[in-house]
């Protein structure tokens, strides 16, 4: 057993070195986690060399009792220690005073009683022995646990439904190690499941904070996608949109299914001019929401000041005429109403499809509704003469 057990703990204390040495090398992880985690490693690590050396010792017999008392108290007094690093190290923000009073507690117990042999004793052939109150180290091994299983639902409650099962998993591991040690006293599983706890927990924190920063780096690309004042799609997401259907085009043109329409706002530096800028973002917050309200399928983008450009697709472009309609009798309608100039959402449409035969670029389509645009606006200015 000795043998295959110390190659056993080997493993384990080479890898809580080498990650004690890496842990701050290409790492999301900030500066207290990096500290807490290394000295985590650090004392798993210690942990598992003494409780290595006790089983040792027990086999070989006649090793100096204090040096062996000396051993297994250290090792006692780690052991339920290690889940308050291994919290802080998971970024656990709640106090955890408590918990490090009952363990400064514990370990005055363990030492106060090791000369007595209450907890554990050494006998006289040099072999170990659990003493008639070894039922403290094992009431403080199960206030770990409980503490360890906090840790676990604390963490569950910052992280997508997904990683449940991680955690459920690392708990397991934890607890059924310390579990098979504490009731059978010759399976040396404490300190193995610790470290592979220790280890786990240092992945499925990074994995964490990993994903939330990949949260916080989409909500950020998808702010900047969009247009501050109105909400919509603004310019360089249009210019990617753009690119991803030309090349669509270029792949199968007989597939693309599209049309284009491209609104500018009236009567925008009047108001701006007579009522003020603040007047002014008002009126294009109001016309947008109008412009949103015809097009609910389809993407809508702010290209410009005064611009917005329509890419009618699913239900929007098979309803393209009668959205066409809706929007030049509301248009006409605005005009002819009677109100002040701030009050009218007045906006000038032109519409194209996509001609497979013709188009060549999403450009093109554009172009044409540029151009009925500007007729549209024509006829405006027309009827308010």
């Amino acid at each position: 057993m000795v043998p295959f057990y110390g190659v056993v703990i080997l493993s384990c204390v080479m890898s809580m070195v080498t990650l004690a040495v890496v842990v701050g090398k290409n790492t999301i992880l900030d500066k207290g986690s990096i500290r807490w985690f290394r000295i985590t490693f650090i004392l798993v690590m210690a942990g598992a060399v003494c409780e290595f050396l006790g089983v040792l010792f027990n086999n070989i017999g006649r090793i100096p009792s204090w040096l062996f008392v000396s051993v297994t108290l250290l090792e006692y007094i780690l052991s339920p220690f290690l889940t308050i690093f291994l919290a802080k190290s998971c970024g656990v923000k709640v106090s955890l005073k408590p918990v490090i009073i009952l363990m400064v507690f514990h370990g005055a117990i363990e030492i106060a009683m090791a000369p007595f042999g209450f907890i554990f004793s050494v006998n006289s052939e040099g072999h170990f022995e659990r003493g008639a109150y070894y039922w403290i180290y094992i009431v403080f091994c199960a206030i770990s646990f409980l503490f360890i299983l906090f840790v676990f639902v604390h963490l569950g409650r910052k992280v997508k439904a997904k990683n449940y099962m991680t955690l459920v998993m690392i708990s397991l591991t934890f607890l059924s190690g310390q579990l098979a040690s504490i009731l059978w006293e010759h399976i040396y599983s404490g300190y193995l499941s610790i470290c592979f706890t220790a280890i786990l927990l240092y992945i499925f924190t990074q994995d964490i904070l990993r994903c939330q920063l990949i949260e916080i780096i989409d909500q950020e690309k998808e702010k900047s996608a969009h247009d501050s004042l109105t909400g919509v799609a603004n310019r360089s997401l249009y210019e990617r949109k753009t690119g991803v259907i030309n090349s669509n085009i270029q792949a199968d043109a007989q597939a693309m299914h599209f049309a284009i329409c491209e609104c500018d706002l009236n009567n925008l530096k009047i108001i701006n001019d007579t009522y003020g800028h603040e007047s002014g973002d008002f009126y294009i917050k109001s016309c947008c929401k109008v412009i949103c309200n015809f097009f609910k399928h389809s993407p809508v983008f702010r290209t410009g000041g005064d611009e917005f450009v329509i890419i009618l697709q699913n239900e929007d472009y098979e309803r393209y005429d009668e959205i066409k309609r809706d929007i030049n009798e509301f248009v006409l309608a605005q005009v002819r109403k009677k109100s002040s100039i701030l009050e009218k959402i007045s906006f000038a449409a032109g519409f194209s499809k996509f001609n497979s035969k013709t188009d060549k670029t999403l450009g093109d389509v554009l172009n044409r509704a540029d151009f009925e645009m500007y007729i549209h606006k024509r006829s405006i200015k027309a009827e308010t003469l």
